[in-house]
């Protein structure tokens, strides 16, 4: 199989469909939780977590697969991160979260730090896929962590459009 051609689809299809998905759901209701399901998140909310996930987590962690290169803090094939714990992560993404940020704009960021992950797809050498590297998630391969990457997309499109269809109006027509 070749990956880099198989992620980019799927990258390049997950960010469409992500991004679709949140304009499936009215304005007025984009920071309102659905009263199916009170203890989910807004769609806003989902749209910031999926953006500073990829920002802060998956592209740090997939330029570690890059081949050496100096504009990047590494030590011992590790970059060094500010982010030693998903705990610290949380916190910061919490802080981001009560500033309010534009849904526009962290769809802006969302779309162009994907355009950066498939950038570096092609970067990779196509030997790396299967090279494991201590990560945020633990020793893992660049197969895993870009696979992990679809996952949490899917996850968020799914969280997106239940509101989308149960609750916001989208209704069945005869």
């Amino acid at each position: 199989m070749n990956y880099i051609q198989h992620f980019t689809r799927l990258l390049q299809t997950s960010t469409e469909d992500f991004i679709w998905a949140t304009q499936q759901i009215p304005a007025e209701k984009l920071y309102s939780v659905s009263p199916r399901r009170p203890d989910s998140w807004s769609v806003a909310r989902n749209i910031l977590h999926l953006q500073f996930q990829e920002e802060q987590v998956v592209l740090p962690n997939m330029r570690l697969w890059l081949p050496e290169r100096t504009d990047y803090a590494r030590k011992d094939n590790q970059l060094i991160s500010q982010y030693a714990s998903f705990e610290a992560l949380v916190q910061d993404e919490e802080v981001v979260w009560l500033q309010h940020p534009a849904v526009e704009t962290l769809l802006q960021s969302f779309q162009a730090n994907r355009i950066l992950q498939i950038t570096l797809l092609s970067q990779i050498p196509a030997t790396a896929w299967e090279e494991t590297r201590p990560t945020v998630w633990g020793t893992v391969t660049l197969r895993w962590t870009v696979t992990k990457t679809y996952q949490h997309t899917a996850e968020h499109i799914n969280d997106v459009l239940k509101p989308a269809l149960y609750w916001t109006g989208l209704s069945i027509t005869n």
